[in-house]
């Protein structure tokens, strides 16, 4: 350690999780499976028994319902810890203390305690070597086991009955909304998809419900009666009332709060916020103060979420794959900056709706160009750059539209078209915005700033 950089040590680590995905491609008969992460956790201990945690999923909000929960807890003096994904640029990013990354020398050496249980696994069960996701997950679990938190929020990878986080007996669930992603391993119609988000809800539980189509509330009514768990369902137990001047009310069961403010932009948050909020309230034994719940949700950052990162032209990030999300966002953007000449980036994985997204994208912009991640292969493929472009000029032929391949170069020539007035908005998929946010935040002061501890090395 002391002849190596911080940075080495990270490219290292990092390259030990890329090793468990080489030999073992995404299969959603093989990883789709409890079987392994449970059996990891056994060897280790079980360490996510060792606190209360709130398990948050849904198609989209998730991340931003999981930092906004963390961030009151945090506010009401509780240490929290945060597992989310994916991440944007370091995989730290998946493993928070109150806000703030794990630093790399402590993951790594966690994560060399975890090693020969997933050695183990590998030789023993029939399905083999543990994923990268499960290592994840692993890891998050032993480091909130050790920096003895008061409670985790913990953040569904992929679906949700068989997610490798499901093994954890959550006191609060919440599901933030449902739409159509993921339909060939998850299921081709919402109530496919909510029978399986819906998984997460255990016996005796409180859950928190953001879904609004009348056919998803009635297949999670139903688990919450088979479970006897407790069901509180947005629009019915729970609301917000919306202010022209950008502020919100959520009025919970016996208690409102007024006049709230946020620091994620975008009027969709609304309805995220309102089920942190009422998830907080729902934890056991826990008692948050309205001040605390009030700074946690103006304080609350994640990005790539209409995330700001350069101003004069206005840059604004934001991760959208499928066309729910991305139509939100549009609308997010369109609402706050509507009168700005719009230069789109957008990039997409090879598995995504395309011809379904590119509506939301092509309206309102002047300008688009494709680009395609940089991302080991052996994970995910970035769809072909030209056959996203066709399909835009198909479904806009007046719409100028290029190609550049690489990220960072995409990325200049958009700031190059740009006068100081403009937008630029790079959407899509989160691993393009990782290689883009690389232009103001590189990887490896990232890195440097998470060891340190100063800050939650999201930003510099």
């Amino acid at each position: 350690m002391a002849d190596q950089s911080i940075y080495e040590l990270y490219l290292g680590l990092e390259r030990e999780f890329i090793e468990l995905i080489r030999p073992n491609p995404f299969s959603a008969a093989v990883n789709l499976r409890l079987e392994r992460i449970a059996q990891l956790l056994e060897l280790l201990g079980n360490p996510h028994r060792a606190y209360p945690s709130i398990h948050v999923g849904g198609t989209s909000g998730k991340g931003s319902t999981s930092a906004m929960i963390a961030a009151i807890l945090t506010e009401a003096g509780y240490k929290t810890g945060l597992h989310m994904s994916p991440h944007l640029q370091i995989f730290n990013e998946r493993h928070q203390i109150d806000a703030n990354v794990a630093a790399t020398s402590r993951l790594a050496e966690i994560y060399a305690d975890i090693k020969p249980a997933i050695a183990r696994v590998a030789a023993e069960n029939p399905f083999g070597l543990p994923s990268y996701f499960e290592a994840h997950v692993a890891l998050a679990f032993l480091l909130f086991q050790r920096e003895a938190v008061d409670a985790a929020v913990i953040e569904v990878g992929l679906g949700g009955s068989l997610d490798a986080t499901n093994v954890i007996d959550a006191g609060v669930a919440v599901l933030t909304n449902v739409g159509l992603d993921h339909t060939a391993i998850l299921g081709d119609t919402v109530e496919k998809i909510a029978h399986d988000k819906a998984g997460i809800i255990k016996a005796g539980q409180t859950v928190i419900s953001g879904f609004r189509q009348p056919t998803v509330r009635r297949i999670v009514a139903k688990r919450c009666r088979q479970k006897y768990a407790r069901l509180l369902e947005f629009g019915r137990d729970f609301n917000v009332i919306l202010h022209d001047d950008g502020t919100f009310n959520v009025n919970l069961p016996g208690q409102s709060y007024a006049n709230l403010e946020l620091g994620l932009k975008g009027d969709f948050q609304r309805i995220n916020a309102a089920c942190a909020v009422a998830a907080v309230h729902s934890l056991p034994n826990f008692s948050i103060p309205e001040e605390a719940m009030r700074r946690g949700l103006r304080q609350a950052v994640i990005p790539g979420r209409v995330e700001i990162v350069q101003q004069n032209p206005l840059v604004i990030l934001d991760g959208a794959h499928n066309p729910e999300k991305i139509t939100v966002a549009r609308q997010a953007i369109d609402q706050l900056y509507g009168d700005k000449r719009r230069i789109t980036l957008l990039g997409l994985k090879s598995d995504k709706a395309a011809a379904d997204m590119l509506p939301a994208v092509i309206t309102h912009t002047d300008r688009l160009i494709i680009s395609q991640f940089h991302l080991d292969k052996s994970i995910w493929e970035p769809m072909e750059a030209e056959k996203l472009a066709h399909l835009a000029a198909d479904l806009a032929p007046n719409l100028r539209i290029e190609v550049v391949h690489d990220p960072l170069e995409a990325l200049d020539y958009a700031l190059s078209l740009a006068a100081a007035d403009d937008l630029v908005w790079v959407t899509g998929s989160f691993y393009l915005l990782g290689n883009v946010r690389e232009y103001w935040y590189p990887s490896e002061k990232l890195v440097e700033q998470a060891e340190r501890g100063l800050s939650s090395a999201l930003t510099l």
